[in-house]
């Protein structure tokens, strides 16, 4: 496991903090937009958030037959950019998500901001409690490899393969979920190596998602508390995932 410290170029491509909530009953999109309106507080409506359900038709007499598939597409919020860009808010009928996109500044600044933007969204729904509780980092690694070098250099917990297989890998996808019982949370760690070209640095993607079923009151300060908990662990999980020489790329 590599040292944790702070990286003045982290490789993050977007951060966001995840809290999922009850709302009263009766809370629909429509009041959600009516409540939006005349709120100036930096950000503008980008468009609906959708969320689509699939199923297949069966037949119950067992009879060949053709078993379209069906779907239903329903909209259950809205997403909100800020002026720059540079922020992303989610405020649907089941929660707040604020992402940070490139470039990433700090841990601070980024819980600063969901603060107010999560009050703006109080101020709409109302919500009665936070029932869950995450904040996810995506990093792109681009790997300064050169031609034959093994991603041991740079990366831990990669699975080995067979000598007898050629170790010259141009892609892979790898998941790992993991139950912290120190403090209840579950880390996923997706590790993925994205197409490239000979000569270029190589895109590895490093998704950590950490989350916690919780039980605040939606007013409580002891969920930003939490959420640097969280971090504290995504921490963790990152420096664990990369050699010391791959920090240093980021230093």
């Amino acid at each position: 496991m590599a040292q944790i410290r702070p990286l003045p170029h982290a490789p993050i491509i977007e951060a966001l903090i995840d809290l999922r909530v009850q709302v009263p009953d009766g809370t629909t999109v429509e009041r959600l937009e009516k409540a939006l309106e005349g709120r100036d507080f930096g950000y503008h409506k980008k468009g609906p958030i959708l969320r689509s359900s699939f199923g297949i038709v069966i037949n119950p007499q067992d009879i060949p037959a053709t078993r379209p598939m069906l779907g239903e597409t329903t909209i259950v919020g809205v997403r909100l950019h800020s002026t720059d860009e540079k922020y992303v808010a989610q405020f649907t009928t089941v929660g707040f998500t604020l992402s940070r996109l490139e470039p990433y500044e700090s841990w601070d600044g980024l819980i600063a901001e969901a603060k107010r933007v999560w009050t703006i969204y109080q101020a709409c729904v109302k919500p009665k409690r936070i029932h869950r509780t995450a904040t996810r980092f995506i990093n792109n690694l681009r790997l300064p490899l050169k031609y034959r070098e093994r991603f041991e250099k740079f990366l831990t917990g990669l699975p080995v393969m067979p000598p007898e297989y050629p170790q010259s890998i141009s892609g892979f996808l790898q998941r790992f979920t993991i139950q912290d019982e120190r403090c209840g949370a579950t880390a996923i760690l997706t590790q993925v190596l994205e197409q490239f070209t000979e000569g270029n640095p190589v895109p590895v993607i490093l998704d950590i998602d950490v989350f916690r079923e919780t039980n605040f009151p939606s007013d409580s300060p002891e969920v930003w508390n939490y959420l640097a908990d969280l971090r504290a662990l995504k921490n963790r999980f990152f420096f664990g995932a990369l050699t010391e020489e791959a920090v240093r790329l980021y230093a």
